[in-house]
């Protein structure tokens, strides 16, 4: 956290507006320009391919931001509206500077599991929104579906047993694209993770030691 204030102080001079419902706004576009237009094959002109981007093609090192997370016209308009909500909560949580910050830093993580992978995607960078959104507000409920309420810490969780799941079924190179792409939630949040881990670590000896001498 520490590193995330000098930067954050290093920048101060710059001003910075919200920013991250043009990204929401330019995945949706791309959508629609790859449904009515597909002869441009864009989201693979733009997607995040390091030999495409060795051979000159420097824009994908940002263009693969905005390529769309899903081709399912359903399963497009719930994400993007779901990042939508979290991106435009955090900007307003944090200010303008601290999230392009954190924006930045998943984003050059993403960069860098690409150089180790060949490829790289915006999935992790954008779910890091959720995450952070969730470890700021743990209790915050939401219509899943539209239909069952369901606090944002339960699916943080479920998400996290995702993350799990394919960090130990890849291959190194995916680990390391993985971690790298989530390297804006242990410098923002790690700490913080630590020590709450340490207190629960804590309660629950004490509650052992008190159950044991209890017992006696």
């Amino acid at each position: 956290m520490n590193l995330i204030n000098y930067l954050e102080r290093k920048f101060y001079r710059i001003r910075f507006k919200p920013f991250y419902k043009y990204v929401v706004f330019a995945m949706g576009a791309v959508f629609i320009l790859d449904l009515f237009v597909p002869r441009l094959n864009l989201s693979w002109r733009l997607s995040l391919i390091m030999p495409a981007v060795v051979s000159g093609e420097i824009w994908r090192l940002v263009t693969f931001l905005v390529v769309p997370p899903s081709n399912n016209p359903l399963s497009l308009f719930l994400m993007l509206y779901f990042y939508y909500f979290l991106g435009t909560a955090l900007e307003a949580r944090w200010g303008a500077r601290r999230f392009f910050l954190f924006y930045a830093i998943g984003a050059l993580g993403a960069i860098i599991g690409a150089v180790i992978t060949g490829y790289g995607s915006n999935v992790y960078l954008n779910m890091s929104l959720f995450f952070a959104f969730a470890l700021l507000y743990p209790d915050f409920q939401i219509m899943l579906f539209f239909i069952l309420p369901i606090k944002m810490k339960w699916l943080a969780l479920l998400n996290a047993l995702f993350f799990l799941s394919s960090f130990v079924t890849s291959s190194w190179p995916n680990r390391a694209a993985i971690l790298f792409s989530l390297a804006n939630l242990f410098l923002f949040f790690g700490g913080d993770i630590v020590n709450k881990s340490r207190l629960q670590i804590n309660h629950w000896k004490r509650k052992q030691q008190f159950r044991n001498t209890y017992k006696r």
